[in-house]
């Protein structure tokens, strides 16, 4: 149970740090690399621990839907926790970060416990 929720955690940091290297090589701020990077570790407390929580709380309670109609629908709030970065200078901080968040929602594992799926019950008619 614990490995699945650090392959969550684990996800989202790397996809966020991602990000945020691609945000620090194409936008031209007077800022250093480690600048940028630094205020991106800032954004993952304020973007990524709400994300990170949503996402391992809604795969945990995930077990009837349907896996790509659950993805689509847990990418909508990972979008709006994005919010903070309305106020940047720059258009691609914001750009960068809804796309980190979609590709969170379509890497996180689901459904988080496989054994309690009853997804293909249901579609059976079983």
């Amino acid at each position: 149970m614990f490995k699945r929720m650090g392959r969550c955690v684990l996800t989202y940091v790397l996809i966020h740090t991602a990000a945020w290297v691609a945000i620090s090589q194409t936008i031209p701020w007077e800022e250093t690399f480690l600048e940028i990077m630094t205020f991106g570790m800032g954004m993952l407390l304020i973007i990524g621990i709400p994300s990170v929580l949503i996402g391992v709380f809604a795969v945990t309670v995930h077990n009837r839907m349907d896996v790509v109609w659950f993805r689509m629908l847990l990418g909508v709030p990972l979008v709006l926790c994005a919010w903070p970065l309305i106020a940047s200078s720059a258009s691609e901080p914001m750009q960068f970060q809804v796309t980190a968040q979609i590709a969170f929602a379509v890497l996180i594992p689901a459904p988080l416990f496989p054994e309690d799926w009853l997804g293909e019950e249901r579609l059976t008619g079983e």
